[in-house]
């Protein structure tokens, strides 16, 4: 029994039109389907901007923004194309699948006990291109969660932000950690 993922399509500047709206959920579903019986996927939404000026050259973004078990994964991408942009996109969203399933079975993300259905899942993704460069790509965690610093340093490589707001695990209580301008990693914690 194959399960449909509930994909919200809303879009600024074009019209969506039944077939823009048909070959975004295509691309999105053929990613996302296999994991909906399996993961919990809980939402997905995606946001299509057309920009109208004529001096900026990629005008046409598409934003997925999917849940996966507590997990929110943000993905855009842009190009001058809507159709190319949503072909981007899943693309984008089928690699960080499988990057997070790698980093999760390497003890990240609550360690290696990720059920085996999820792995062979998101083993199975296709990604066309993937000696493609990742571009701007947000991960973040639920806010609710305590994480710990490591993974909170880890989740500082996924975004594109110089800092992270975390609930510490140890000590409940809300940390920061950044990069510092001369490299490295500093951590903000409350005084005790």
């Amino acid at each position: 029994m194959t399960v449909k993922v509930p994909i919200t399509l809303t879009g600024d500047n074009i019209d969506l039109t039944p077939a823009l709206q048909e070959y975004a959920n295509q691309k999105l579903e053929r990613t996302l389907g296999k994991l909906s019986t399996v993961s919990g996927v809980s939402a997905c939404d995606v946001h299509l901007t057309v920009n109208k000026n004529p001096k900026v050259e990629s005008g046409h973004t598409a934003e997925v923004v999917t849940t996966l078990k507590g997990t929110t994964f943000r993905v855009a991408e842009a190009s001058p194309d809507m159709y190319a942009s949503i072909d981007l996109v899943a693309n984008r969203l089928a690699r960080k699948l499988r990057k997070y399933k790698e980093r999760r079975l390497d003890g990240y993300h609550g360690g290696p006990n990720m059920g085996e259905n999820l792995a062979d899942v998101l083993n199975g993704l296709e990604v066309e291109d993937e000696n493609e460069v990742e571009e701007e790509a947000d991960n973040y965690m639920d806010p609710e969660q305590a994480v710990v610093t490591k993974e909170a340093i880890f989740a500082l490589d996924y975004i594109d932000h110089d800092f992270y707001v975390f609930r510490d695990e140890e000590s409940n209580e809300v940390s920061v950690v950044y990069k510092r301008n001369a490299g490295g990693v500093g951590l903000i914690q409350p005084e005790a």
